[in-house]
């Protein structure tokens, strides 16, 4: 019975702290909270600073997120809050952002997959390198993780270019 006590003292005391340091929510969603209507995110492991903007003019703020495989972790950060989420392609997260404790702005982030033209299928790469056949320089590639380096920009690439194209048809029309 007196380890009961002890037991039951933390349950109760943990309950009633959980709302104050869980995510909080309005209207049933979650809420992020920011003093400025610039966001940050990171899109899997790529950090990007400021580049969207919070408008409470708009009904819902939308986001679209390309999803490369499965789905694409996505982080937001507000200069006061953080939330993260998985994003799936069809799907979508949706929030609220509490803006200068006055704009509550729903938000709206969804996946989708780009499905690569014919010609993008090509196996044409930015970096076309292969690992020198010379010991010495053969040697310094794999010390040097040259490899790895030469896919990552090879794969940031096709992300850049597909992620490009995908605007420019949703903007100019895909007749362009």
């Amino acid at each position: 019975m007196k380890i009961l006590k002890p037991f039951a003292i933390a349950v109760l005391f943990t309950l009633l702290l959980t709302p104050v340091f869980g995510q909080s929510a309005y209207k049933g969603y979650p809420l992020l909270k920011a003093n400025s209507s610039k966001v940050s995110m990171r899109i899997g492991s790529t950090l990007i600073n400021g580049l969207w903007t919070i408008k409470p003019e708009y009904k819902t703020n939308t986001l679209q997120i390309q999803v490369t495989g499965q789905s694409e972790k996505v982080t937001f950060y507000t200069d006061i809050d953080s939330a993260a989420y998985q994003i799936r392609p069809a799907k979508s997260e949706q929030f609220y952002v509490l803006l200068n404790k006055e704009y509550y702005v729903f938000t709206e982030v969804k996946g989708f997959k780009q499905d690569a033209p014919a010609a993008a299928q090509s196996t044409k790469k930015l970096l076309d390198i292969d690992k020198p056949r010379s010991k010495v320089f053969g040697s310094l590639w794999e010390r040097h993780h040259v490899g790895d380096v030469v896919n990552d920009i090879n794969t940031y690439a096709d992300k850049a270019s597909s992620a490009v194209s995908w605007a420019k048809d949703k903007l100019l029309g895909s007749d362009q």
